[in-house]
């Protein structure tokens, strides 16, 4: 019994010690692993049909505010944007939007419904 209790004991004390960072790590390598699982995210979220949008407020009083998707270079109404967002709007998203055949609210940009819709960092 005595031995299965030391055994233990080492093998804890060994998971716990792995676990620890190592001193003077290189925190370029760290950086750059960071910024590759940005892009992956990224085209991940392409993949899955999504599009960068920024979200700007409207100089029209009738569409409070514009987005525009960058693959397009096209601004957009977004109908149904306020049923995402209660408070503030953020200013870069992932989008997934259809196209509404009606007239248009603001003379800027074409209208769309939000299908989904994510907060993007970046």
């Amino acid at each position: 019994m005595k031995n299965l209790l030391k055994i233990s004991i080492l093998v804890i004390n060994l998971a716990l010690f792995s676990c620890m960072p190592v001193k003077g790590v290189d925190t370029k390598d760290t950086a750059d692993a960071k910024t590759s699982s940005k892009n992956m995210t990224s085209q991940e979220m392409i993949e899955k049909g999504f599009s960068k949008g920024t979200i700007t407020a409207s100089k029209s009083s009738g569409c409070p505010y514009i987005l525009n998707i960058e693959e397009y270079k096209d601004n957009l109404d977004p109908m149904n944007l306020n049923d995402f967002f209660k408070g503030e709007m953020p200013k870069l998203v992932w989008v997934k939007f259809a196209s509404l055949r009606m007239p248009s609210r603001c003379t800027d940009a074409r209208p769309v419904s939000i299908t989904e819709i994510k907060d993007r960092s970046q």
